[in-house]
């Protein structure tokens, strides 16, 4: 049996072990905190594949991975034994100037010549589909096809889902280098002193997967914090995500409580709270919503997403390392694009090729003096 550790066990992590142990392998699976309590718990859960998107391979990617959600919920669900309640009620994007909109009728163009749903909005009719919303905004692109998940409950069924599967989870102790004999994997070392043997070694520490040792390369992966509130329910309802341009999001959750993001810092691992990254996100969401403007929120936390150096994911097998496997660098996007990566990591480990196309996420692409455009 292919013995195999996962390094990190968010949701990139988690996706890649249970992909992994559904096709035999044996699995270890190494995390310092708990499963999920990190950047995936702590974001929005949007699955978004067009709000923010451009053409090109991790366009498609998103939309993949958002086609077959379902599918990685009905599996999580029945692991774990607790319902996760994914909506897809899509996105409404407000353009927010003139510019802005003039942009949108070449994004929509785009988007509905690949076969995806996407629609121009004028105030009037961003506000019958969404009350509430501004009507300063010169229009709106309207997404039916996105959806949302609550991140907490994701998080918070990770844990149950393993315990009913033969991956052997090791919490509470952090992965400390990669150890290699003769150019191949050959374990993981502990921080404890601890030696794990693999043949096969994937990292999906996100925002910490650059630090450990026995890298081949440089892995331009670092955090950026992003800070969230929470607003309390009240007497506007808001039925679907609201968002702009620049960032700016409205997430509501089931109890009616809303959610607000978020910020991009470079601040290394500083996972603290500003009261001007809270007031940029403030400001921000009251221009989509301005009943917003007065009401204090509920509460305030901040998350590191692992961002690349150039905002895609890193997916595929070291060059230079054979069986270490890379599953990383998903920015904002970690919660739609994981179950997929993490399948393309279980093609990759198993039988060395996948049939979905990975190589514009290649770890090597950065030392290329052309990369494949992504």
């Amino acid at each position: 049996m292919l013995e195999v550790v996962v390094i990190g066990a968010g949701i990139a992590g988690f996706a890649a072990a249970l992909a992994l142990w559904e096709r035999g392998a044996a699995v270890t699976l190494v995390e310092v905190g708990r499963p999920g309590g990190e950047a995936t718990g702590a974001s929005a859960g949007m699955l978004a594949a067009q709000y923010e998107a451009e053409p090109g391979a991790k366009y498609r990617l998103g939309v993949e991975c958002r086609a077959r959600y379902p599918e990685f919920i009905a599996r999580l669900e029945g692991l774990s034994g607790q319902a996760l309640h994914p909506r897809w009620d899509g996105i409404l994007v407000a353009n927010l100037s003139q510019e802005e909109h003039e942009q949108a009728g070449e994004a929509i163009r785009w988007q509905r010549e690949v076969g995806r749903q996407a629609e121009l909005l004028d105030p009037g009719q961003a506000a019958e589909l969404q009350p509430g919303v501004s009507g300063e905004s010169v229009s709106y692109i309207w997404l039916p096809e996105e959806g949302q998940l609550d991140s907490q409950e994701l998080g918070a069924a990770l844990g149950p889902a393993l315990a009913r599967t033969e991956i052997r989870l090791i919490s509470g102790n952090r992965a400390a280098e990669v150890l290699s004999r003769k150019g191949s994997v050959a374990g993981v070392a502990m921080a404890d002193g601890r030696k794990l043997d693999a043949e096969r070694v994937v990292l999906a520490a996100g925002a910490w997967s650059a630090g450990l040792r026995g890298l081949p390369r440089v892995l331009p992966v670092r955090p950026v914090r992003g800070q969230m509130l929470r607003f309390p329910a009240a007497t506007l309802t808001l039925d679907r995500t609201v968002a702009s341009h620049a960032g700016r999001y409205l997430v509501p959750r089931a109890d009616g409580t809303v959610l607000a993001g978020s910020t991009m810092e470079d601040v290394g691992f500083d996972q603290s709270i500003s009261e001007e990254g809270l007031r940029v996100i403030h400001d921000g969401v009251s221009q989509l919503v301005p009943a917003l403007a007065g009401l204090k929120p509920l509460e305030r936390w901040a998350g590191l997403r692992p961002l690349s150096a150039d905002s895609s994911p890193i997916i595929g097998p070291d060059p230079e390392l054979e069986g270490l496997i890379y599953s990383t660098g998903f920015g904002r996007s970690g919660i739609l694009l994981a179950p997929l990566a993490g399948a393309i990591v279980a093609d990759l480990v198993v039988v060395g090729e996948s049939e979905y196309d990975w190589r514009a996420f290649r770890p090597e692409r950065f030392a290329e003096s052309e990369s494949t455009p992504i």
